[in-house]
């Protein structure tokens, strides 16, 4: 008798458990399908049109045409050549379309930022690669962001700067900016003007938008980041705010109104509203739980894409307010940056290149 009504007491335990609590359901999306199983890391993409660019640490740039005539992305590759980068000894991982220009601009990491015409490339006659930084070999570019403008284009980029004073390391970051404009058929680089100097080695990421500086981890005592200010055609920058946050700031991507801030050991991201640069308020923390390495926001989806290594790909797609609607987590290889194409997330991942159909979720 004792059995039986411990045995009912646990059921109804069980029954209150079960009945309270909604069981969590697997977002439903189409399979990850591995369309390019590349030898070595793909590290960044970007997209122009039916267009993918892919830089890759062993194989080096590789460009696809992006097929989606039968509703499914299919990738075509229409330039590769492994040999020229490895000859050359680069190790890309960064990469930038620029329309205006026609021009790739690669970055090897940690050693320099070159600067290739596309037609010259896909015609494979006199591939003349323009070194546009850097002169010394102590100076390493490790990030770039750039600004896009008419027949022109500024870039800039953290370099890390490897010296030694009476036989101590005084390893410290700078920033660049970098003017590239395009005279009739040559493309003209300007020498490299120092705009920001004497930060921590670590800090992690750059981006610029409507005139404002964006640089992550600045210091080591405080998980924090900064906001710059240009004046004088982007001459000058000062510091304008300084925001600390929950967890160390590990990448940064602004469109000029919203600024979203990925953090390390689990932080998610914080959002915040930059329209007014004389009040920066925060709109948002979403995805906690998730350590963001890469962030990307797709305007017309209203995706926010958000590459987090081995945890995968987060997607969350955001509202007029920049409030969470939906979200989906993309189980994929260690992930390093994630683009959307038609409804089709394509990742950048140590398996080559991935594509998920979120136009199959359920």
């Amino acid at each position: 008798m004792l059995n039986v009504k411990i045995r009912f007491r646990f059921f109804l335990v069980l029954l209150l458990v079960c009945g309270c609590n909604k069981q969590s359901e697997s977002l439903k999306y189409n399979d990850s399908i591995l369309t390019e199983d590349i030898d070595g890391y793909s590290r960044d993409m970007h997209i122009n049109n039916d267009t993918l660019f892919v830089v890759n640490e062993d194989e080096g740039l590789l460009i696809y045409n992006i097929d989606t005539s039968n509703q499914f992305v299919k990738l075509h590759l229409i330039y590769s050549d492994s040999t020229y980068y490895q000859n050359k000894g680069w190790n890309l991982s960064g990469i930038q379309y620029i329309n205006s220009l026609k021009s790739i601009i690669i970055l090897d990491k940690f050693y320099s930022i070159q600067n290739v015409e596309i037609d010259l490339l896909l015609e494979n006659t006199n591939i003349n690669y323009s070194k546009v930084c850097c002169k010394d070999d102590f100076q390493h570019p490790s990030k770039m962001s750039v600004n896009h403008l008419e027949g022109k284009l500024d870039i800039f980029t953290l370099i890390r700067n490897k010296s030694w004073s009476e036989g101590i390391p005084t390893n410290i970051v700078t920033i660049y900016k970098i003017q590239m404009i395009k005279i009739a058929d040559l493309i003209i680089a300007d020498e490299p003007i120092k705009i920001i100097d004497s930060l921590i080695y670590d800090v992690n990421d750059i981006h610029y938008a409507n005139n404002r500086l964006f640089v992550s981890h600045t210091n080591y005592k405080k998980p924090e980041f900064r906001i710059y200010n240009s004046d004088n055609y982007d001459e000058n920058f000062s510091l304008d705010t300084v925001m600390t946050t929950p967890a160390i700031p590990n990448a940064l991507y602004s469109d000029g109104e919203t600024l979203f801030v990925g953090m390390d050991d689990h932080g998610g991201v914080k959002v915040y509203n930059v329209e007014n640069a004389d009040s920066i308020t925060e709109i948002g923390w979403i995805a906690t739980g998730f350590s963001v390495k890469e962030i990307y926001w797709d305007p017309s989806y209203r995706l926010l894409l958000l590459s987090c290594g081995y945890q995968g790909v987060v997607v969350v797609e955001l509202d007029e307010n920049m409030q969470e609607i939906d979200s989906w987590v993309l189980n994929t290889s260690y992930a390093y940056a994630a683009r959307n194409y038609m409804g089709h997330i394509i990742v950048a991942s140590r398996n080559g290149l991935e594509i998920i159909n979120l136009n199959a979720t359920q």
